[in-house]
C-alpha cells in the first residue's frame, strides 16, 4: 500500500492521514442519528406514523448527503496530497534520502546525429537536469555516474548533490566523449547492482540513459536476469530514451584484399562491401579511396542499394614502394558518420618468393608453373625458384608458398622442416605424377590423417574413361570457391576444353563423401566420373591444396590454355601464408606487446590516430615472469621458471584508424607493427526497440518506467497531474453545491410569521 501511495501522490503522508478524515462525516451522521429518551404524546404518535410511511425516502436522502460529504473530504485530500494518475509523470525527487545511479550509454550508436546534437549529447543534458533538480533539495540526494564503456570505474561515486557539485559535474562532462565501441548493457546493470548491494539509502534509483536499439534487446536473457536482480533489491528502474526515430544509415562494412601477395608496382585486388541499414532504398552511393593520406583518382559508385542489403565491389590499387601502407575507403557522411570509413594496413614486399620442388627436372613441368606465375615478374610480383627435394632442408620462412611436383618421396631430414613451415602458416600445393611412390604417400605423408597429405591414394594411376557421348562436357567440375572463380559462369569456354588423361584415384576403401568422413578435408574438384581430383585442408596454420593429376601436360592439357595461368595465380593467392598480414582489430581491443629483453629495450611507442592528426604515447614495458613450476611436488624447486618477458599495454584504442607500435632493439634500430582498427558493424543498425520489446525482455514481473525523448516531467514533476487537479477542483465545486442544496432541502425551515396557512 505504501508503495502505491508513493507512486501516485507527491505527498503520500498527507494522503494516508487525510484518508482518516473520511470518518468525520460518518461520525457526525451517526451522532445525529443517536436515539434520545422517548416521551409519548398524541402529536408525536401522529408524527411517528408519518415518518414510518416516508422512512425509506428519508434514509436514501440522508445516505446521499453522507456520500457527498465523504466525496468532498476525499477530493480535498487528493488535492492536498497532489494525486498523480500516471506514475511515469511522478518526480523522482520527493525529499526522501535517495541514491541516484545514472548509467550513461556511450556505445557507438549513441553518436547518431539528431539535428544539431547527437544522442550522447542529449543524454549528457539529461544527466545535468537530474543533478540540477537534486540540488534544489540539498543534502537529500546522492549521485553516481557510470559510463557503459567502463562501468566498474564510476565517473562520480555517491557524491552529495549541491551547487558545488553541479559546477564540478559540468566541467568534467565537457571532456567526456562518446566511444565507437560495441557495448553490453548487462555489464552496466551488474556494476549498478554491486553498488546498490552496499547502499543503505532509503530510496534507490537506476536511470539508464540510452538510445535503446533493437539489437541490444533481442534474446538478451542475461539483461533480464540483471534487471530482476535490481528490482528484487528495491531499486527503481527508470529507462530514459534519447532517440525518438530511426535515422537512415549506410555503412562500409568490409574492406579486404589479397594482402598476402601484395608487391610493389603490382595491382592489388581489393573488395569493399557497403550495407544499407535503413528501411528505404539508398541511391547514388559513392566511395572515395585514400592511400597514405592521399586521395586516389578512383571513384566507386552504387546506383542504388536496397533496404537491408549489402553489396560489394572490387577495385585495384598499386603501391609504388615496398613498405607498409594505409588504405582508407569512405562514403559521404550521413546520420552516423563513424561507420562510413574502413581502414586497412598492408605490408608491400618487393617480390613474393615461391619455392617449386620438381621431382623430375628433366620433364620441365616446373617451367609451365614458372611461366604462369612470373612470365613477367613486374606484372605478377612473384619470384619462383625451382629446386630439388634436398633444398627443403634449408630455412623456408622466406617463401610465401611451396609447390611440390611429382616428388617420389621426401627424406626425413627434409620433411620435418616442411611440416614446421606449413604448420607455422606457410602454403603448400601437391601435384602428382608417375614418379611418386604411393606407399610412401599413404604411410609417411598421410600418417593416419595427421600428415601433410590429406588422403590415401590407390597403388597405381588410372586413365580417365572415354566419354559415352559425343558431347560429354567438361572433364573437371570445379567447386564454388574463390580459387576457381575464373571457371565460374555459363560463358566460360575453358572448362569444356580442359582434358584430364590420367590421375591417381583415391584408395578403394576411402570414403568419398566429405560429410560422412568429417575429417576436415574438403573436395573442391571432381572428374566427369565423380572421382575426386582436388582437395584442400588445414595443417596447423597453413593451407594445403592437393591435386591428383600432374602440374604439366604429361597427364592433362590444362597447361596449354590461358585458364591455367589464371588458376595458378589464384592458387598462389589461396595458399600464400597469411601469418605476416598486418593485424585488423575492432576499436576498444587493447594492444599488449610482449618483448624479449634480449632483443628489445623497454621503450615502446604507440602512435594513434586522432582528430587533430596523430598522438604518440611512450610506454615503459615492465617485466613479467610466467612461473609454471608445479606446486606441491618434490621436484618443484628443480623446475626452472619461464623466461622473463617485458610487457607493455596500451588501452586507448577507441578511435578507428591505423595504430603504429614502434619497438627499439639495443642498437636503437626501430621495428614497427601496424594495426588497423575499425568500428563494429553491429552499432550501424539503428532500428529502435519498442517499449513492449523492452518490457518483454526484462520480464513482466519487473516494474520499470520508460521515459520518452524530450520529456522531463519525471524529473521535476512541475506539471505532473495538472490535468487531474483541474478536474478535482471542478468536482469539489460541484460536490459542495450539491451538498448545500441537498442539506437545505432535508433540513426544517419554519414559515415566516404572518404567512398564510
Amino acid at each position: 500500500m505504501d508503495a502505491w501511495l508513493a507512486q501516485h501522490f507527491f505527498n503520500p503522508a498527507f494522503a494516508a492521514a487525510g484518508a482518516a478524515l473520511v470518518a468525520s462525516p460518518i461520525m457526525i451522521h451517526l451522532i445525529n442519528r443517536m436515539r434520545f429518551r422517548r416521551v409519548r404524546f398524541a402529536a408525536m404518535e401522529f408524527l411517528l406514523q408519518s415518518q414510518q410511511r416516508n422512512r425509506r425516502r428519508v434514509l436514501i436522502e440522508q445516505l446521499l448527503l453522507l456520500l457527498l460529504r465523504i466525496l468532498i473530504v476525499l477530493v480535498l485530500v487528493a488535492l492536498i496530497a497532489r494525486l498523480i494518475l500516471d506514475p511515469n509523470e511522478m518526480s523522482i525527487f520527493r525529499g526522501a534520502k535517495a541514491h541516484h545511479v545514472v548509467l550513461l550509454d556511450d556505445s557507438g550508436s549513441m553518436r547518431d546525429r539528431l539535428g544539431e546534437t547527437t544522442a550522447f549529447e542529449d543524454g549528457v543534458d539529461v544527466v545535468k537536469k537530474l543533478v540540477a533538480e537534486g540540488a534544489r533539495r540539498p543534502d537529500t540526494q546522492k549521485f553516481t555516474l557510470l559510463l557503459l564503456s567502463n562501468p566498474e570505474q564510476p565517473l562520480f561515486s555517491q557524491r552529495d548533490v549541491n551547487d558545488a557539485f553541479i559546477a564540478e559535474l559540468e566541467t568534467k562532462l565537457e571532456n567526456v566523449r562518446c566511444s565507437h565501441r560495441l557495448l553490453d548493457l548487462t555489464s552496466g546493470f551488474e556494476a549498478a547492482r554491486k553498488l546498490f548491494a552496499e547502499e543503505k539509502a532509503t530510496v534507490k534509483h537506476l536511470h539508464v540513459i540510452s538510445d535503446y536499439r533493437s539489437g541490444d534487446w533481442n534474446d538478451q536473457k542475461a539483461l533480464g536476469t540483471a534487471a530482476k536482480a535490481l528490482d528484487s533489491n528495491g531499486v527503481t528502474l527508470n529507462f530514459v530514451r534519447t532517440v525518438d526515430k530511426r535515422n537512415q544509415n549506410v555503412a562500409v562494412t568490409r574492406l579486404e584484399g589479397d594482402l598476402q601477395v601484395a608487391a610493389s608496382g603490382v595491382p592489388v585486388r581489393f573488395t569493399v562491401a557497403v550495407k544499407n541499414f535503413a528501411d528505404q532504398v539508398a541511391s547514388d552511393v559513392r566511395l572515395t579511396v585514400t592511400q597514405d593520406g592521399q586521395r586516389l583518382p578512383l571513384s566507386i559508385q552504387f546506383d542504388k542499394i536496397e533496404a537491408g542489403k549489402e553489396v560489394e565491389r572490387e577495385f585495384d590499387v598499386s603501391f609504388s614502394s615496398p613498405k607498409k601502407h594505409r588504405l582508407e575507403v569512405a562514403l559521404v557522411n550521413d546520420a552516423l558518420p563513424q561507420d562510413n570509413t574502413r581502414f586497412l594496413a598492408l605490408d608491400v614486399s618487393v617480390q613474393n618468393k615461391v619455392l617449386i620442388i620438381d621431382g623430375v627436372p628433366s620433364r620441365d613441368e616446373a617451367a609451365y608453373l614458372v611461366d604462369a606465375l612470373a612470365a613477367d615478374p613486374d606484372l605478377t610480383g612473384y619470384a619462383p625458384q625451382i629446386e630439388t627435394v634436398d633444398y627443403l632442408r634449408r630455412p623456408l620462412d622466406e617463401f610465401q608458398s611451396i609447390f611440390i611436383l611429382n616428388v617420389g618421396d621426401i627424406p626425413t631430414t627434409a620433411l620435418e622442416p616442411l611440416e614446421n613451415y606449413v604448420a607455422g602458416g606457410g602454403g603448400l600445393a601437391w601435384f602428382l605424377g608417375d614418379a611418386i611412390r604411393p606407399a610412401y604417400y599413404n604411410d609417411t605423408l598421410f600418417k593416419d590423417g595427421t600428415g601433410l597429405f590429406p588422403i590415401r591414394i590407390s597403388v597405381a594411376p588410372r586413365e580417365l574413361s572415354s566419354p559415352e557421348s559425343l558431347n560429354p562436357g567438361a572433364d573437371v567440375i570445379f567447386g564454388n570457391i574463390s580459387l576457381f572463380r575464373v571457371f565460374q559462369g555459363q560463358e566460360n569456354p575453358y572448362t569444356d576444353v580442359t582434358r584430364v588423361y590420367k590421375y591417381f584415384p583415391v584408395a578403394s576403401d576411402w570414403t568419398i563423401d566429405d560429410q560422412e568422413r568429417k575429417d576436415g578435408v574438403a573436395t573442391i574438384a571432381v572428374l566427369r566420373d565423380k572421382q575426386p581430383l582436388m582437395f584442400v585442408h588445414k595443417f596447423g596454420a597453413g593451407q594445403v591444396v592437393t591435386c591428383l593429376t600432374s602440374c604439366g601436360p604429361s597427364w592433362n592439357n590444362w597447361s596449354l590454355y590461358a585458364s591455367y595461368v589464371v588458376m595458378q595465380l589464384e592458387l598462389q593467392k589461396y595458399i600464400a601464408r597469411t601469418d605476416r598480414a598486418l593485424e585488423r582489430r575492432i576499436v576498444g581491443e587493447a594492444i599488449r606487446e610482449s618483448l624479449d629483453p634480449a632483443q628489445f629495450t623497454e621503450t615502446v611507442e604507440v602512435t594513434a590516430p586522432d582528430a587533430a592528426g596523430k598522438r604518440t604515447t611512450r610506454l615503459k614495458a615492465a617485466p613479467e615472469v610466467a612461473d609454471r613450476r608445479t606446486e606441491g611436488t618434490d621436484a618443484a624447486e628443480n623446475q626452472p621458471p619461464e623466461a622473463v618477458q617485458l610487457v607493455a599495454s596500451y588501452r586507448d584504442t577507441d578511435s578507428p584508424g591505423v595504430y603504429v607500435v614502434k619497438l627499439l632493439d639495443h642498437d636503437q634500430v626501430p621495428t614497427e607493427k601496424w594495426i588497423a582498427y575499425n568500428v563494429p558493424i553491429e552499432e550501424s543498425e539503428l532500428e529502435l526497440a519498442t517499449d513492449s520489446q523492452i518490457r518483454r525482455q526484462i520480464g513482466d514481473d519487473v516494474t520499470v518506467q520508460i521515459q520518452q525523448p524530450g520529456s522531463f516531467q519525471w524529473i521535476a514533476g512541475k506539471d505532473a497531474g495538472q490535468e487531474v487537479r483541474e478536474w478535482l477542483l471542478v468536482l469539489i465545486v460541484i460536490f459542495l453545491v450539491a451538498e448545500q442544496m441537498l442539506a437545505f432541502k432535508l433540513s426544517y425551515h419554519p414559515k415566516p410569521a404572518g404567512a398564510s396557512a
